[in-house]
């Protein structure tokens, strides 16, 4: 097997810290489906399972009032052709 020196990809500041922000998301997306697992595997609700049910709403949610694809908060629309 024939070695060669690796490619360098010359980052900025701004690159790295928009990767270590994606890897810290990851991080907190992991233990949020470890949680729903629990809650999954155990069908009756307790107050960890609510408060995770508020960190879905708060991070869900505000994808919701953007709209989909940067469409406007008011909703899909409804026209008939």
């Amino acid at each position: 097997m024939i070695r060669r020196t690796p490619t360098l990809i010359s980052m900025s500041d701004l690159d790295v810290q928009d990767v270590r922000d994606a890897l810290a998301k990851q991080k907190t997306d992991i233990v949020l489906m470890n949680k729903m697992k629990r809650m999954a595997d155990n069908p009756a609700m307790d107050a960890e399972d609510m408060e995770m049910l508020e960190q879905l709403k708060a991070r869900y949610g505000e994808r919701d009032t953007k709209g989909v694809l940067g469409g406007n908060a008011a909703g899909p629309s409804t026209s008939a052709s």
